[in-house]
């Protein structure tokens, strides 16, 4: 596996100016390349569409839905028990209806309270916080000496999320590059 430096841009002109910076800062055209990352959750990496089935601050989510079903359906059905003492005829569709609109909204509390921004330190293929889209430039720093360098660079030409990764680098492309899970993310002082 090669060792990589990588960086996002906001815009091309800026990862351009990198590109044609970096053979006079003594980079070969194998060890670089510019790629594009689409917007979160549209790699198609899952089977029915998007990239994953929850990401990192999501994956609880399912089973506070469940708790928040169990706790809304009880209390609505304490609500609706009320309600039938006091309609006899109607009650038991006060009842049932009152503890289907309690599981629903204790569902929904349950699975908003389930939600976080997720940790990119936690990241991982089947949960993933993924990073914004936009133009990448990669850089192999498998030569000794050119880890730091590389890094300066792309701090110096307004990368953001700058991190190391590992992969397979052929002539200047990162082949096995996965947008679910972010490089390690690098200090902006450039050295490890």
């Amino acid at each position: 596996m090669a060792q990589l430096v990588v960086g996002r841009f906001e815009d091309i002109v800026q990862a351009q100016r990198l590109l044609e910076a970096l053979p006079r800062e003594d980079f070969a055209p194998r060890e670089y390349g510019l790629f594009y990352v689409g917007p979160p959750g549209q790699h198609a990496k899952f089977p029915l569409g998007g990239d994953a089935y929850a990401d990192e601050g999501a994956k609880d989510a399912g089973k506070t839905a469940a708790s928040g079903a169990a706790v809304g359906g009880a209390a609505g059905l304490a609500v609706g028990a009320v309600a039938a003492a006091a309609l006899p005829v109607a009650g038991v569709i006060a009842a049932l209806a009152a503890t289907g609109i309690g599981a629903y909204i204790g569902s929904l509390y349950g699975a908003l309270a389930g939600t976080e921004s997720g940790d990119p330190s936690k990241a991982t293929r089947a949960h993933p916080v993924e990073q914004p889209g936009g133009p990448r430039v990669a850089i192999c720093v498998d030569r000794p000496g050119t880890e730091a360098h590389a890094l300066a660079l792309l701090a110096r030409f307004g990368a953001s999320d700058i991190g190391r990764a590992e992969g397979e680098w052929r002539q200047g492309a990162w082949k096995d590059f996965d947008p679910r899970v972010p490089p390690e993310p690098v200090e902006q002082s450039g050295g490890r």
